[in-house]
């Protein structure tokens, strides 16, 4: 676990390193669509590590963890307040600044380079609003995992799909057991 968690650690810092500073929700969607990216065209997923469910969207497992872990020796934490319009009130935003470089594999810097021009622009909102717009999100029930391949389905024909393909494994004993020895590589 703890590779997955350095491996995630590090796909942070090529994001950090990437701008000045980036909001932490804007952070979280950028590693989720950095991973989405990355599986649809490698067949991998980046940092090995499942999906929650949340309220903003989906977010890496760990995220939180390592974030933590990483204050003060890879980046720092930066705390402002904001006005939220819709809302009539101000709350606390935590902004996150590289505090070293990374060493990142070529494909992965890459598929950085790629999410960060296509998705750098936008806020934590609209990216928080953009996965909820994926199918995995919206048919999951709150703090449920959700696997990388769910959240790489382009639409909902090719999710529920997928969903059928898992529970016909789930009627064959080979396949389910084939299922299960790969999905417990997969640290939960």
């Amino acid at each position: 676990m703890r590779d997955k968690k350095e491996i995630l650690a590090n796909l942070i810092l090529g994001f950090l390193n990437k701008a000045e500073e980036i909001p932490k929700t804007k952070l979280a969607k950028l590693i989720l669509f950095a991973e989405i990216e990355h599986f649809r065209k490698t067949g991998d997923s980046i940092t090995g590590l499942y999906f929650v469910r949340m309220r903003k969207g989906p977010v890496v497992a760990f995220f939180d963890e390592v974030l933590e872990g990483g204050e003060g020796k890879l980046w720092h934490k930066k705390k402002t307040m904001i006005p939220i319009i819709e809302e009539g009130r101000n709350k606390f935003q935590y902004s996150y600044m590289a505090k070293s470089k990374t060493d990142i594999p070529p494909e992965v810097q890459e598929t950085i380079d790629r999410v960060f021009k296509e998705y750098g622009c936008k806020t934590g909102t609209a990216l928080s609003n953009l996965s909820h717009s994926l199918s995995a999100w919206k048919y999951s029930e709150p703090d449920e995992p959700i696997y990388i391949a769910e959240l790489a389905c382009k639409n909902e024909e090719e999710y529920f799909a997928l969903i059928d393909l898992v529970e016909d494994f789930d009627d064959d004993e080979i396949l389910a057991e084939k299922l299960s020895q790969a999905l417990s590589s997969i640290e939960v």
